[in-house]
């Protein structure tokens, strides 16, 4: 019985990723054709409609939840809890409006895709140099004051082993500081369940975005950038639905 459960899961986890690097190819492929006739905020709206169907294929649900009230013409960065594999094109699916990331400088240099982040509007980061990324942050702010646009950073900086959140790093904290617009933190739910970080199995869940109240610039321009960490961390793990919390913190 433990056999045929093994194989069931071998065959399933075989579909899913030959349909989500067909799909990303896909996406990829289309979507640099029409970022030289069109303009990134259009692409990213098709990108969004594509993902959302290459969800469907694989037979994930992805549920998205805005606050009330929400402000959808604002430029925000953007801060989810990362765990899968499937983090950025599921955050990607929901975005509210055009956004570009921040990348380490080596992913410019793969082929297709980091043709594609470059005329998308994706930012290069050396991460071992500061003043270099000091250079990227303004030129982040950059674009967001010029195209009106928000900008994703997982603040964790790496993917969790275990599904439990990490410390978040003090730079993007920073960063928010630099480009005053205010903090969107977003609780992930179900990714782990889906594809935990370094397994080849994927198992079709639903999957939850949860967007937060935003946080004002006034309520985080006077803060350490360790302060900014600490009270993003504690709403990220208050919209997960998810037992993110690590259990050394829990009472």
């Amino acid at each position: 019985m433990k056999v045929l459960k093994f194989i069931g899961k071998f065959f399933v986890s075989i579909y899913m990723w030959t349909v989500m690097f067909l799909s990303a190819f896909i996406i990829l492929t289309i979507n640099l054709i029409a970022l030289f006739f069109v303009k990134p905020e259009t692409v990213c709206k098709t990108v969004q409609k594509m993902l959302r169907i290459m969800f469907k294929l694989l037979f994930i649900k992805v549920e998205c939840e805005f606050p009330e009230g929400f402000d959808f013409k604002q430029s925000y960065v953007i801060m989810p809890n990362h765990i899968s594999f499937f983090d950025i094109p599921v955050v990607c699916s929901t975005l509210p409006n055009y956004t570009f990331g921040i990348e380490a400088e080596s992913h410019f240099s793969w082929p297709i895709y980091g043709f594609f982040i470059r005329k998308y509007g994706t930012l290069p980061i050396n991460r071992k140099n500061i003043l270099s990324s000091f250079r990227t942050f303004e030129k982040a702010a950059q674009n967001m004051k010029e195209k009106n646009a928000s900008l994703l950073v997982f603040p964790e900086g790496h993917r969790s082993e275990n599904g439990k959140i990490q410390q978040l790093k003090k730079i993007p904290c920073k960063m928010a500081q630099l480009v005053k617009v205010p903090i969107l933190p977003v609780g992930l739910t179900g990714l782990y369940a889906l594809s935990p970080k370094g397994g080849f199995f994927v198992t079709p869940k639903p999957v939850k975005v949860k967007y937060g109240k935003p946080i004002p610039v006034s309520e985080y321009e006077s803060l350490k950038p360790e302060e900014i960490a600490k009270t993003v961390r504690q709403r990220i793990i208050e919209l997960s639905e998810d037992d993110i919390t690590p259990d050394d913190e829990k009472a």
